[in-house]
């Protein structure tokens, strides 16, 4: 029997982490969110999603000496690709800041524990998942399946469930996953 993966006590990102959004996904994320208002991106990076945003905008990057984990501001939006080893920690922060967060990481993420629907339901709810693939299709090194979740401050309702095999790249392609 395997040791299971330990949670990152830290409160620190790691190296690993640092996974730029390929600009074809910002594009397509940013268009089907459409943000109005003051949008954060609070893992810049490169600022491929960033630079889509429309203004007002803002901005965090831990290796630009804005930490988000130390931002003081609010925001109507935030949408970002975020550091997986402080996920928890991360979503908290999120939810304290913006009415509208969307996070692109692997699906599970939104069901990892009993601590995260907890905090989901205090904040609002999930309001959709949008199913881009497996995760090498979105460009990051691992195959797990990958897309966007959708939280608002306040939702309560059903979670709108979308699954694009990967059309955004302008290719007809089945999902790999069974509906």
């Amino acid at each position: 029997m395997g040791i299971p993966t330990q949670p990152n006590r830290t409160k620190k990102h790691t190296a690993s982490d640092i996974v730029m959004t390929p600009p074809k996904i910002a594009e397509a994320i940013i268009r089907e969110f459409n943000p109005k208002g003051l949008a954060l991106e609070p893992c810049r990076g490169t600022g491929n999603i960033y630079v889509l945003l429309p203004e007002p905008k803002d901005w965090c990057e831990i290796t630009q000496g804005r930490d988000f984990l130390e931002y003081n501001g609010n925001a109507d939006w935030i949408i970002t690709n975020p550091p997986y080893s402080i996920y928890d920690l991360f979503l908290k922060k999120c939810f304290d800041v913006a009415d509208n967060v969307v996070l692109l990481v692997p699906i599970a993420k939104a069901f990892k524990s009993l601590r995260i629907e907890r905090l989901v339901d205090e904040y609002g709810g999930l309001r959709k998942i949008w199913l881009l693939g497996s995760g090498t299709k979105c460009g990051f090194a691992f195959g797990f399946p990958t897309g966007c979740l959708y939280y608002q401050r306040h939702y309560k309702g059903m979670i709108e469930r979308k699954v694009d095999g990967w059309d955004v790249w302008g290719n007809e392609v089945e999902s790999d996953i069974e509906l």
